[in-house]
């Protein structure tokens, strides 16, 4: 028996965008169809057949660029001086952050944790997080030097005093990939242990998220609706809310479908293109002078606003426009994967982040924002230049005093 748990089992395979793609909807929908919330409507036939023919499809490709080695990635030394300056900068945007706004999330409840944050320096303290979190697992992968292990620690004791729940799933999550990515084999031991604790990584993700809205067990079970099945099941509350963030926003996208004008809804191709497409950042600058309205979907209720990455997209276009955000999504991994092969110093950071990114398209459209761009497509050329021009540097200090001697 104990042999057989030592058995190591390879799945490194799955840390494949376009298999994650499906994987993280086939979960959605396998969640979904629990049946613990009686506000949600019946997945249609035409959605499931949907996703049925996307994962067809992702397979396929994911299968292809696979052989063609498009997603083996190569190993690098990090730069242990420059981790040490980018970690003492995020703790000091961090501090900065603090300091300008006030006061701490997890210790001041009178203020929206939503609104915690200085334009410019949070989404820049945000993003270095996640991206050197990566890095920092990465060097310790490589090198074995706890500092590294004890930088992320940091990062995550941070973000969890800062009340930033989805920083914290992109860090994890992450770091998760990365971790198959390197070890490609784990023992059997551990993968069963891992999925032993999911029911407590649950229970303390709905617990986290009801102290960081202030929700009790009368709102969450009530407010919420939770089914009289769910109720009687002697199941926490605490795993109601993880159900709802894992399957409410293909409730969301169901409602959209449900109400929908035909097979173009509104056939709004205008925002389609601003709202679904172009940068999010670019799009709020460009609403007065264009005269935009965000577009406003149909949800299930106004408490759970996430649609996935395809509601607003069939709210603006119908099917097409789904079609098309598949299309958006095959060509935006191609591109990162090709920025990683031209500019590999962080490639296996980057790979990951893409990874985790595909990953979350469950709950909303990541690929139209900054800060997911910022850390896909400027971080890993902007740090891939300093890596290389402070080594070079590094080097060139180490060899003048020899030349002298």
């Amino acid at each position: 028996m104990w042999k057989l748990l030592e058995r190591k089992v390879n799945l490194a395979f799955i840390v494949n965008p376009f298999y994650l793609y499906c994987i993280a909807f086939s979960l959605a929908i396998f969640v979904y169809l629990w049946g613990w919330s009686e506000i949600f409507p019946v997945l249609s036939a035409s959605l499931i057949f949907f996703f049925a023919f996307s994962f067809l499809l992702f397979i396929f490709i994911g299968y292809i660029l696979g052989k063609k080695q498009f997603i083996l990635l190569n190993r690098h030394s990090s730069n242990p001086y420059l981790n040490d300056i980018i970690f003492w900068l995020i703790i000091f945007l961090g501090f900065v952050n603090v300091l300008f706004m006030g006061y701490l999330p997890i210790l001041d409840r009178s203020h929206d944790y939503r609104e915690f944050g200085i334009p410019v320096i949070d989404p820049v303290f945000n993003t270095l997080s996640i991206f050197f979190s990566v890095i920092f697992f990465q060097s310790y992968l490589e090198n074995k030097k706890k500092r590294f292990l004890i930088y992320v620690f940091i990062i995550l004791i941070i973000q969890i005093l800062l009340f930033r729940r989805s920083t914290i799933v992109w860090i994890i999550t992450s770091l998760s990939f990365l971790f198959l990515f390197y070890k490609r084999k784990i023992n059997l031991l551990i993968l069963i242990a891992g999925i032993i604790c999911i029911p407590l990584f649950s229970y303390c993700f709905g617990l986290y998220g009801n102290a960081r809205s202030n929700l009790t067990k009368s709102i969450v079970l009530n407010d919420l609706g939770a089914s009289e099945a769910f109720k009687k099941s002697g199941i926490s509350y605490n795993h109601y809310i993880t159900y709802l963030y894992v399957s409410s926003p293909l409730a969301n996208l169901q409602k959209n479908i449900d109400e929908s004008d035909g097979f173009f809804n509104n056939g709004d191709i205008k925002d389609f293109f601003f709202y679904c497409l172009l940068p999010e950042s670019i799009t709020i600058r460009l609403e007065k002078p264009l005269n935009l309205t965000p577009p406003v979907c149909n949800l299930i209720t106004p408490d759970l606003i996430a649609g996935s990455f395809f509601m607003v997209s069939f709210y603006t276009m119908g099917w097409p426009g789904m079609i098309a955000m598949l299309l958006f999504l095959f060509l935006f991994i191609l591109l990162c994967l090709f920025l990683i092969k031209k500019w590999d110093i962080y490639s296996v950071t980057t790979f990951s982040l893409l990874s985790t990114a595909v990953s979350l398209l469950i709950f909303s459209n990541f690929l139209n924002r900054f800060d997911v761009i910022l850390m896909l497509f400027i971080y890993p050329v902007l740090f891939h230049f300093i890596f290389t021009r402070s080594s070079s540097v590094l080097r060139f200090s180490f060899r003048v005093p020899r030349w002298k001697l």
